[in-house]
């Protein structure tokens, strides 16, 4: 998917904010147009439903964490920092959003219902955000036999899983700890 221009900005985020608040199926087309302040053709003529409007949503929500992971690793270059700045971005805020958002359970259970092709360029982006933190680190973790991309692809599930599973946010950081270390001491030379 191309970027999106100012005005589809404007109606995935207005329609992700109200799938989010009141349910997918209780949102109303109608009702994203107004909270976007468009026509509600103009929703129709950009998108092509409502299931089109979550895949938006969450592509360009795993750009936005990837842009964030990359700007708040040009300064840090320990790989325990851009671990952490991963767990913050791709696990602490998005469990927090889950905490918050009562129908962001159904959002993401349609999301894992998208086709193989969406769903891979959301995971791709999510991995993109990994390999570009942990790249510097490419060659100690290679010594160990750990190739940046399979780890990417294991991260990013382990992050998802974990953030799906956890009780609180101790709880979600109790659970990533063992990822971390484990990434760290293969990576010591």
């Amino acid at each position: 998917m191309n970027a999106m221009n100012e005005r589809d900005l404007k109606i995935v985020t207005a329609a992700f904010g109200l799938f989010a608040h009141y349910g997918v199926g209780k949102t109303s087309m109608a009702e994203i147009a107004t909270e976007s302040g468009v026509a509600r053709q103009t929703v129709y003529n950009a998108f092509d439903g409502k299931e089109d409007l979550i895949f938006a949503a969450l592509l360009h929500y795993a750009g936005k964490s990837r842009a964030d992971v990359e700007r708040d690793c040009v300064n840090v270059v320990d790989l325990p920092g851009r671990l952490d700045i991963l767990f913050t971005h791709l696990a602490e805020i998005p469990f927090e959003a889950m905490q918050r958002l009562p129908h962001l359970d159904e959002i993401l259970e349609i999301g894992d219902g998208l086709s193989e092709d969406r769903r891979r360029e959301i995971r791709e982006t999510y991995k993109s955000a990994i390999r570009s933190a942990l790249a510097p680190h490419e060659r100690q973790l290679g010594q160990h036999g750990v190739a940046l991309e399979s780890l990417s692809v294991l991260l990013k599930g382990v992050l998802t899983h974990i953030k799906r599973e956890a009780r609180d946010a101790d709880h979600l950081r109790v659970l990533f700890e063992p990822i971390k270390a484990l990434i760290v001491g293969c990576a010591r030379e």
